[in-house]
């Protein structure tokens, strides 16, 4: 069995209630305004993009310098407004992204975990050698998120 390896970890508090997180992590068109990378989810219907249900199956298309890339992801859990995640397949492996949500107060705790099961060694060696790459640009999408979610809070 191959092992799941932690390519980042994301731990912030925002200054935001519990459900306008969760809408932008949740919601494909906010997903965009902070995600550089999301193009679109392609969902097989409209119903499954709507009902959220763990097995829904959608491609996600994303720009990544300047190529045009479409991964299979599969939604493996949902329990808003707490979890999301979601297992993309890929020839390098599985990527898993973990959004877990808390209340604190009147913040909420937003943990981000990526990580993934590498196909085979090629991929597991260059995981540990430019997962300091992946965090840099990761940490910069995800203050852009507390950002806009900040702002929208603000504008209330």
């Amino acid at each position: 069995m191959k092992k799941e390896m932690l390519v980042f970890r994301f731990d912030e508090l925002i200054n935001a209630p519990i459900d306008v997180v969760f809408d932008y992590v949740d919601d494909d068109e906010k997903i965009k305004l902070w995600n550089t990378l999301l193009i679109e989810n392609v969902y097989e219907n409209e119903e499954d993009r709507i009902q959220c249900k763990p097995g829904t199956k959608f491609k996600t298309v994303q720009m990544i310098e300047k190529k045009t890339i479409t991964v299979d992801s599969v939604l493996v859990e949902y329990e808003a407004p707490h979890k999301i995640i979601i297992h993309s397949t890929t020839k390098e492996g599985v990527s898993i992204t973990k959004y877990l949500l808390s209340r604190e107060h009147t913040q909420t705790r937003l943990i981000v975990e990526s990580s993934i099961i590498p196909s085979n060694l090629f991929y597991k060696l260059s995981t540990k050698m430019f997962a300091w790459a992946g965090k840099i640009f990761y940490e910069e999408q995800y203050k852009r998120l507390i950002e806009y979610v900040e702002n929208e809070v603000e504008d209330y």
